[in-house]
């Protein structure tokens, strides 16, 4: 699986750990931005967010690079992209 992703974070985030270890599961390697540290990505995050109006901006946001482009997932919910991309490379 040809897949690597950036994951906005912020420390003691429950749902950000879950993807974490998801990812590792599956064995993307990823890059981990902790949004209260990192001004850029604290940017990014409301960048992102900046489109999905009436929702203020929260972690975890995972940028999965795929062999089609970027994905942009939001919360922890990314088991079921990263079981369609399993399939797809199988």
């Amino acid at each position: 699986m040809c897949l690597s992703a950036t994951v906005l974070t912020l420390p003691g985030c429950g749902p950000c750990t879950a993807v974490k270890a998801a990812l590792a599961s599956f064995g993307v390697p990823f890059e981990e931005l902790d949004v209260s540290t990192d001004p850029d990505a604290e940017a990014m995050l409301r960048q992102l967010y900046e489109r999905r109006a009436g929702q203020r901006p929260a972690t975890p946001v995972t940028m999965l690079a795929t062999p089609e482009g970027m994905e942009t997932i939001y919360g922890a919910d990314i088991r079921g992209h990263l079981k369609r991309w399993a399939t797809v490379a199988a």
